[in-house]
C-alpha cells in the first residue's frame, strides 16, 4: 500500500483524473478507446488524451500496446 501511496504522489491531480476514467470505463470487461476517455475527460481531442497515456506511459501508471485499439493496461500499484 505504501508503494501504491508513493507512486500515486509524483502524478499531476489531472492524471489521476484520467486514471479514475480508465477505471471507471474499464468495468465493462474491457479498456476505453481514445474517443471514449475523451468524452469522460470532456477533452475535445484523441490527440490530448494521448498526450495524458504518454505521460501515464513514462511515470509507469500504465502500459500500452502501440497502434492498438483497447491497449490501456493499468500497472500493479495503479489497480
Amino acid at each position: 500500500v505504501r508503494r501504491a501511496v508513493a507512486a500515486h504522489m509524483k502524478l499531476t491531480d489531472r492524471q489521476l483524473e484520467v486514471l479514475q476514467a480508465i477505471r471507471r470505463l474499464s468495468r465493462r470487461g474491457y479498456p476505453p478507446t481514445l474517443r471514449e476517455l475523451a468524452s469522460e475527460l470532456g477533452i475535445r481531442s484523441t490527440n490530448g488524451v494521448n498526450d495524458h497515456l504518454k505521460a501515464l506511459a513514462n511515470k509507469g501508471a500504465i502500459t500500452r500496446a502501440e497502434k492498438q485499439a483497447r491497449s490501456i493496461v493499468l500497472a500493479e500499484g495503479y489497480r
